[in-house]
C-alpha cells in the first residue's frame, strides 16, 4: 500500500495544509486558533447553541470544544448562560465583541478561500464542489 495514493490520507494532509495555512494567518490577524474560529463561525450563524450542539456541527470532539469555550469566554468573545431545560448545560453565544471579530473575520476567510479557489478553472471548482458533496451525502 502506498500511503500517498491512499485518498483518506490525501485528504487529511490537503485539509492540514489549508488549516495551517489559515490558522496561521488567524493567529497572526486576530489572535484566535482554528478550533476557536470553527466555534465563533458555529455561534455567529447559531446563536445560543450548547457545547454538545457544537461538537455535532464541527465534527470535533467535546473536550476540545469545552477547552475552546472556556477560552473564547475568558478572552471576551464569548458569554455563557445556564441552558433553560438542563441544568447541566449551558447555552453560547457570542457577545457584541465576539460579533465585532466576526464581521472582521468572515469577509478575511471568504477572501482565503477565493485565494484557494483562484487555482482551479470554473469547471474544476464545479467539479471540487460536486465531489465534495457526493462524498459528503454517502459518508453520513
Amino acid at each position: 500500500m502506498d500511503l500517498n495514493q491512499f485518498l483518506p490520507y490525501q485528504l487529511s494532509i490537503l485539509s492540514l495544509k489549508i488549516s495551517n495555512g489559515i490558522a496561521e494567518h488567524y493567529q497572526d490577524q486576530f489572535g484566535i486558533n482554528i478550533s476557536e474560529w470553527r466555534v465563533l463561525v458555529i455561534l455567529y450563524k447559531n446563536p445560543d447553541v450548547t457545547a454538545k450542539r457544537i461538537a455535532q456541527l464541527t465534527q470535533m470532539d467535546k473536550v476540545r470544544i469545552s477547552r475552546t469555550l472556556k477560552t473564547l469566554v475568558q478572552k471576551g468573545y464569548v458569554a455563557q448562560r445556564p441552558h433553560p431545560l438542563d441544568a447541566r448545560a449551558k447555552n453560547y453565544e457570542l457577545n457584541d465583541r465576539g460579533q465585532y471579530l466576526m464581521r472582521a473575520v468572515i469577509p478575511d476567510a471568504l477572501r482565503y478561500e477565493e485565494e484557494l479557489l483562484s487555482q482551479l478553472t470554473s469547471d474544476e471548482r464545479d467539479q471540487l464542489s460536486h465531489l465534495i458533496g457526493k462524498f459528503n451525502r454517502i459518508l453520513k
